[in-house]
């Protein structure tokens, strides 16, 4: 009798869920949930996850590796029809450590179509590269630049903590698009820990070091009807030392021109395409202790001026009647750096990129590269993504 009383209530129970999960079909599932999310979001919301993935192998002399393991995924929400919020998490695997890091984060209110006000961490404004040509999938080459900010010894922001105001103005024909901004200061190193860094910046940070801001923006102009051509301006220009040091005077002025032209012209049966950008950054004269004297009494200074400069050429043949070559493109890239008077930093650096891409369709790129850099030699081949 007693097995009878156990069984018969889990045949019961076992029946009633059956007959209970024979309701819950796929269609019920999915009015629940839009049920539920239309509750939480109004009627006019639109979000969307979209970024770019990538992987690239190195060959050298002295490595041979898969590197670059990136993973960025960027996050677009839409409340309102004026109101448009972005955030890009940067993933990336760098031997057998994840690196994590908050690409940007902003919300950008649109007040008309020549005006948009910004807020909160956003791409630097600053030529064209950061802003526009960073991304895996969107850089025609599997490597950066040297000076634009990417590396070590980059000239420049590559993203802003911040109030930014952009927009686009017509001249007739012509166009123009702007972008001025007020952020946190950049940083001045000093660390006599790392003398070949003493006298450059950093930037991107949270805690301003200097109670007096950066001002800074962006002017492009467009002279042609066809928008093919693009010529653009930048500044950026504040106080970089810390307000609790000696160096809370020191200011820092850095400038920089772009250009880019791309149009398909029919006498090269395929699309060409031009981009340029040159840096230029001026520090303060200051003194800095002498990483040769352990006792750190001994200073010294130097002229802190620095430039850098990149210009990149594309050719894509994508009026060719061969299906291979419409999607094949040739890059070539010349990048360089003229760096400050510190005998601890680095000697002048000149780069040379020769690269081929496939382009499955227009986000998805296979890209190899032979990279040419005195002692640093190294061919390069890359997937990237975008989504």
């Amino acid at each position: 009798m007693k097995k009878r009383s156990i069984l018969l209530p889990g045949l019961l129970l076992m029946v009633f869920c059956t007959t209970r999960a024979q309701q819950f079909t796929q269609e019920y599932i999915d009015s629940l949930v839009k049920s539920s999310v239309r509750s939480q979001v109004g009627g006019g919301s639109k979000f969307a996850l979209v970024g770019y993935t990538g992987l690239a192998a190195k060959f050298s002399k002295n490595e041979t590796s898969f590197t670059n393991l990136i993973f960025d995924p960027i996050l677009l929400w839409q409340p309102h029809q004026r109101i448009l919020v972005e955030a890009e998490l940067e993933m990336e695997l760098e031997g057998g450590e994840t690196h994590i890091e908050l690409g940007y984060a902003d919300a950008s209110f649109i007040v008309n179509k020549y005006l948009t006000v910004r807020a909160g961490k956003f791409l630097a404004p600053w030529g064209i590269f950061q802003d526009r040509l960073h991304a895996g999938w969107i850089n025609k080459l599997p490597t950066t630049p040297v000076g634009t900010g990417e590396d070590d010894w980059g000239i420049g922001p590559t993203a802003e903590i911040g109030v930014d105001l952009r927009g686009g103005i017509p001249l007739g024909s012509a166009k123009m698009n702007y972008s001025f901004y007020l952020a946190n200061n950049a940083q001045l190193i000093t660390d006599v820990a790392d003398p070949s860094k003493q006298g450059t910046l950093t930037y991107g940070n949270i805690d301003a070091s200097n109670n007096k801001k950066t001002v800074g923006g962006r002017i492009g102009f467009l002279p042609l009807s066809n928008s093919s051509l693009e010529i653009g301006g930048s500044f950026r220009n504040g106080k970089v030392g810390d307000k609790t040091t000696t160096y809370k005077n020191t200011g820092a002025q850095q400038y920089a021109l772009d250009l880019t032209y791309v149009e398909q012209l029919a006498f090269i049966k395929g699309m060409f395409d031009v981009k340029a950008q040159w840096n230029f950054e001026y520090i303060d004269k200051a003194t800095y202790a002498d990483p040769a004297d352990p006792t750190g009494n001994t200073t010294y200074s130097f002229d802190n001026k620095r430039n850098s400069v990149f210009a990149q050429a594309a050719y894509r043949p994508n009026m060719s009647q061969s299906k291979f070559l419409k999607k094949t493109e040739l890059v070539f890239r010349y990048a360089g750096l003229n760096p400050a008077d510190n005998l601890n930093g680095p000697g002048k650096i000149k780069q040379y990129t020769y690269g081929v891409d496939y382009w499955f369709n227009w986000r998805t790129v296979v890209k190899a590269a032979w990279q040419s850099q005195q002692d640093n030699n190294a061919f390069f081949v890359q997937v990237a993504i975008g989504f």
